[in-house]
């Protein structure tokens, strides 16, 4: 039997052509009320004969816990006649003639409508969860111009919008044009390797665009004229391209980082910060911030708490990056290319690129631009999931080789070992380019998996999970201190054997948790970071399985009725207190 799951991080696919739910408008007209552009004469948003609620609510799918909190934090109510008077006024149509819901994403709903005069545009809400309220939609905004117009990339144009729900819509919105082609993903299959090759290229081109922008500090882009108590330190200079109206500064991070898992609710510095060792710090900062108010650790990479497995403590956890601030400012690259202030589309997959259908080398638009920010590239550059692949990656720029066996091997293994070389090659030929274009970022790649890189990325996870693999490493770094930070200056940690020994137990359990958790995930068929999403279609199905899945992992890993108890307890597949 076959059934669906989202992947764990689905895209935000606003421009999907699919309709969930077509609404046809009446002709009965009325004037706009709007005052966001003036309209075309005669321009009207007909009264709505739907059931509005459906827009309101998440429709894509359920949950198999805690279904209520998933809704409410996806719930949006605001008032559907006046989107489509603002988009009359956008488009200088007279009125919308039809709106569609799209596909619903993790962070937003989105509505195709469709104009009188024939004109498409996507009209995107965020949704609670999405991050603080006027800042995600006001820098996803000022973002999209950014790079569409300063640094020549292509994304959407918007039209209009709003980062407050003080006005007739009665919600944060932004209105813009609908993505011409098609998207990536629909073609990918029968794109050639050389379209892909130029693809990549293409891609490359657009970050070194994000490399060569001089921004003056970590955060996120805005319109200066949407910051309060704004610094002329924070002003992006543009080359003159910009003006009094649209000029743009750096504000607070929209980083999901700062406000998933409870984090939004902490009082810290969101920026913007004008140096690494701020910036490293308050992402620190953060995590205490978390451990004070917090006693669930949400989003464990493995089972906890169960029998003889890590029981994670918020006594450890401090412990942990107690230790990490010890060192925290000493391990920071000391390359300038490493940690400079670099925007970053952390999310460049298929469904995110658009193209021609007729010619797929030639990019249309780039989406998925909220939560965008500005970072060092070590924290957050990363090889496009594009070009990701399932197999090994190899090691160095030697050319590629089919297997020696290649001769003996059946027709179809012989065309899965091309098309496994192919990709390795297309992932390499990404990397070369890099090293040719960006070489900052080749070396930011690399570093992001070094011992000093990694330290630096795991600290700011630790209130959640990581505390355990972040004092292993800490230990590491202790031990070859010298060799890390090429100095004589002595290492500020301390491990004692019994230190030593804790470590070693408590990784171990942790590690059985990750793949008790693995195998879990696999017997369900679900995915890492699986929250219990499924489609309507597949509710049922998915229910009656999780409850055959627990079953039998009780028989198998509960020796008495004490770890039974014990491990009802830890199973995360069931509704938890909400942070």
């Amino acid at each position: 039997m076959s059934f669906f799951v989202r992947s764990a991080f689905n895209s935000q696919t606003y421009l999907a052509n699919t309709t969930i739910l077509p609404l046809r408008m009446n002709r009965l007209r009325q004037r706009l009320s709007s005052t966001s552009r003036p309209a075309a004469a005669g321009a009207s948003a007909p009264p709505v004969d739907c059931d509005v609620e459906k827009f309101y609510s998440y429709t894509s799918g359920r949950w198999l816990w805690n279904e209520k909190q998933q809704f409410e934090r996806r719930y949006v109510k605001f008032n559907l006649p006046e989107l489509l008077n603002v988009a009359a006024r956008a488009t200088g149509a007279r009125r919308c003639v039809e709106v569609q819901k799209l596909p619903e994403g993790n962070f937003s709903k989105a509505f195709l409508i469709t104009m009188d005069d024939g004109q498409q545009i996507i009209a995107k809400l965020p949704i609670p969860n999405a991050g603080r309220s006027h800042y995600t939609t006001a820098s996803e905004a000022a973002t999209m111009d950014y790079v569409r117009n300063i640094l020549q990339i292509p994304a959407p144009n918007v039209l209009a919008w709003s980062s407050s729900r003080d006005n007739p819509v009665a919600a944060e919105y932004i209105l813009m044009e609908r993505s011409r082609g098609v998207e990536l993903g629909k073609i990918w299959d029968e794109v050639s390797w050389e379209d892909r090759l130029q693809i990549v290229e293409s891609l490359v081109s657009y970050e070194k665009a994000f490399v060569s922008a001089n921004l003056p500090m970590y955060g996120s882009i805005y319109y200066a004229k949407d910051l309060k108590n704004l610094k002329s330190s924070q002003l992006v200079q543009t080359g003159g391209l910009d003006n009094q109206e649209k000029s743009f500064a750096i504000g607070p991070t929209t980083n999901r980082a700062f406000f998933d898992d409870g984090r939004d609710s902490v009082e810290v510095n969101r920026g913007p910060w004008p140096s690494l060792e701020e910036y490293i710090f308050s992402r620190a900062d953060r995590e205490f911030a978390c451990l004070d108010k917090f006693s669930t650790y949400p989003s464990q990479q493995g089972l906890t708490n169960g029998p003889h497995l890590y029981h994670p403590t918020k006594t450890f956890k401090l412990e942990v990056l107690q230790n990490y601030m010890k060192v925290a400012s000493r391990i920071l690259a000391n390359d300038p290319g490493l940690s400079k202030a670099v925007l970053w589309h952390s999310d460049l997959h298929a469904d995110n690129i658009f193209v021609d259908p007729n010619q797929p080398t030639k990019i249309l638009d780039i989406i998925d631009w909220q939560a965008v920010n500005v970072s060092p590239p070590f924290l957050q550059a990363r090889h496009p999931s594009l070009i990701n692949f399932e197999g090994p990656i190899p090691e160095g720029f030697d050319p590629i080789l089919l297997p020696d066996n290649f001769e003996q091997l059946s027709k179809e293994e012989q065309q899965q070992a091309k098309n496994l070389r192919a990709a390795q090659s297309i992932y390499k030929l990404y990397e070369i380019q890099m090293l040719g274009e960006c070489p900052e970022i080749a070396r930011a790649l690399r570093y992001r998996e070094s011992l000093l890189g990694q330290i630096t990325g795991i600290a700011s996870s630790v209130a959640s999970d990581g505390e355990v693999i972040l004092q292993g490493m800490l230990i590491q770094l202790h031990d070859n201190w010298s060799e890390c930070i090429g100095s004589s200056t002595p290492c500020p940690l301390t491990f004692s054997a019994n230190d030593r020994t804790q470590q070693a137990e408590l990784q171990a359990k942790w590690s059985e948790g990750v793949e008790l958790m693995h195998d879990l995930l696999t017997d369900i068929g679900a995915y890492q970071g699986w929250d219990g999403w499924v489609n309507h279609d597949n509710y049922e199905i998915y229910k009656e399985r999780l409850a055959r899945c627990r079953e039998e992992f009780f028989n198998r890993h509960a020796a008495t009725e004490g770890e039974k108890r014990q491990w009802a307890q830890a199973w995360p597949f069931e509704d938890k207190p909400d942070l």
